[in-house]
């Protein structure tokens, strides 16, 4: 009951807060657009203190309200699973999705289409956790769907500009792509096994469908093309720089924190699968590699702020995918959630700028704010800390698990290892460049002026995001309490135990810490010293 609690809050607040003929107050649209997350939270955070208490085997529960259809023998129920692996999801959209939207209650104050923005946020919320709770594949896909309609509607949130309204087509457009590859993987299912249910699915895809047979390796391709639409991942990973068109708020959430993960999410879910497709699993593993690399190259030259963070997101949704093609669900996951909480961050602190500057995201524009912003200085240094895999941020222990668990897989896994290791080196670089050239160095030529100052309800976000940021890599790592694999051993159906040696771990580690040193340092000598 709790759970369809959670999931039923934001539509609701989405419903409501299109009811009004009138554009509401501002503090009833701030009300019921932050409210309802949080209290879904808060409503999360009980769920998760129920399952810890119980064994392993009880860790899971499927709900269903009614039958929606029966065809030819087909039923599909209105069903929604709660196991550990969607407890972790709810966390971190309603967590992080709530702090996005306080700061957003500021951020979109001058705009006149203020309930607008706020319906399309919780209609986004809502679809995401449709996504991630969905009991079958039938309503997975339906989520799947409605994401990118939200994001279609909020990336083209300003539909007065013609490059905003491209860039929510053209999203539009490579998210269907993904949902056609969705779509079909379902007709095969349904042909195969005759369900869609994800507990039949999974309990008899061993048997009836066997281990590298045409049909497994053809089903996993098919996700693995919603899976690289959804996440950015190359070939279709064209779109989320342009989504960067949509308000700063929706680029935290969407294009950072959840919705670009949803993939990750989809092939963890759907593990069982992929243990049967190993042909379909290295080639995830491949496109995860050269995405982290080449996205990465990118960020090098941009001058957007926001281009910086949104090539950076589609670098390390690149590790993600890598480590789960690999097998490394639980390194995968990680990184997922420590990525929510540093470019979340990341986002944030530059909306914050861009606030102060009425609207300016040109690095070209910018210098020396450090002097002038506190919290966003704070906020941006410390999220270009994690990104960059420097210890004792999260990023660091979060991408260099990955790493280090990737070296014990083979060749394939060494290879892809060195490439996320040369690009963790290049993603400190680039992360201290956009660092350095806003906050560091003199002021903009003709100085600021007057500055949009940052209230309470921008700066609280930043601040829990920093702590988040800063300290959340010990829950797994360095402390040796293992707690979000612990949390997830559960829901890990087909998770090969992959033990990084010591070797590993040290070589890895020095590498990405001191190459990463390194690059801060080029980076400062570059950008951080003066125009001159």
């Amino acid at each position: 009951v709790l759970a369809w609690i959670v999931l039923g809050l934001p539509f609701f607040a989405f419903l409501i807060l299109l009811a009004p003929p009138k554009e509401p107050s501002r503090k009833f649209t701030r009300a019921l657009a932050v409210a309802p997350i949080a209290t879904a939270f808060v409503i999360t955070v009980a769920i998760f203190s129920v399952y810890l208490s119980r064994p392993d085997d009880e860790r899971i529960e499927v709900s269903s309200l009614w039958e929606w259809i029966n065809i030819g023998g087909l039923p599909v129920d209105l069903a929604i699973q709660v196991d550990t692996l969607t407890i972790y999801m709810m966390l971190v959209i309603t967590g992080i999705g709530s702090l996005i939207l306080l700061f957003a209650t500021d951020y979109m104050e001058p705009d006149r289409d203020y309930r607008r923005f706020f319906a399309e946020m919780n209609f986004f919320v809502f679809s995401m956790l449709l996504l991630v709770m969905a009991g079958n594949f039938f309503f997975l896909i339906v989520g799947w769907g409605l994401v990118g309609l939200a994001s279609y509607l909020l990336i083209g949130y300003y539909y007065d500009r013609p490059s905003a309204v491209a860039a929510s087509k053209k999203a539009f457009v490579i998210n269907v792509i993904g949902d056609v590859g969705m779509i079909l993987a379902a007709f095969l299912l349904i042909r195969e096994l005759g369900t869609l249910d994800y507990g039949e699915v999974f309990a008899r895809a061993d048997s009836e469908l066997g281990s590298g047979t045409g049909t497994s390796e053809a089903i996993a391709f098919l996700l693995l093309v919603g899976v690289a639409a959804k996440s950015a991942q190359f070939p279709h990973h064209t779109w989320l720089p342009d989504a960067m068109e949509g308000p700063t708020p929706v680029s935290a959430l969407i294009h950072a924190a959840t919705m670009v993960t949803a993939g990750v999410y989809l092939i963890v879910r759907c593990q069982v699968l992929y243990q049967n497709a190993p042909i379909a699993s290295d080639t995830i593993a491949v496109i995860g590699g050269i995405t982290l690399f080449f996205a990465a190259t990118i960020a090098f030259m941009q001058e957007d702020i926001k281009r910086v963070l949104a090539w950076s997101t589609v670098s390390q949704v690149g590790y993600m995918i890598m480590g789960a093609g690999l097998g490394l669900y639980g390194a995968a996951m990680f990184h997922l959630l420590m990525h929510a909480f540093f470019k979340a961050l990341l986002f944030l602190s530059a909306g914050a700028v861009i606030h102060a500057l009425a609207g300016e995201q040109s690095l070209n524009k910018m210098g020396g704010l450090r002097r002038h912003l506190g919290w966003p200085t704070l906020g941006f240094l410390v999220g270009a800390f994690a990104l960059g895999g420097i210890a004792p941020f999260s990023g660091f222990f979060s991408k260099d698990e990955i790493l280090e668990q990737a070296t014990e897989l083979g060749t394939l896994g060494i290879s892809l290892a060195v490439v996320g290791t040369i690009g963790s080196v290049m993603t400190a670089f680039y992360a201290f460049r956009a660092y350095f050239r806003a906050f560091e160095g003199p002021d903009r030529e003709g100085g600021y002026g007057h500055l949009h100052r940052t209230n309470w309800r921008m700066v609280v976000p930043i601040a829990v995001l920093s702590v988040g940021a800063t300290f959340a890599g010990w829950l797994q790592v360095p402390s040796g309490w293992h707690l979000i694999d612990d949390w997830l051993e559960s829901a890990f159906l087909a998770a090969p135990d992959v033990k990084a040696s010591v070797t590993s771990e040290v070589v890895i580690s020095l590498c990405t810490f001191v190459f990463g040193l390194a690059a801060i340092g080029l980076a400062w000598w570059m950008f951080g010293r003066g125009p001159e």
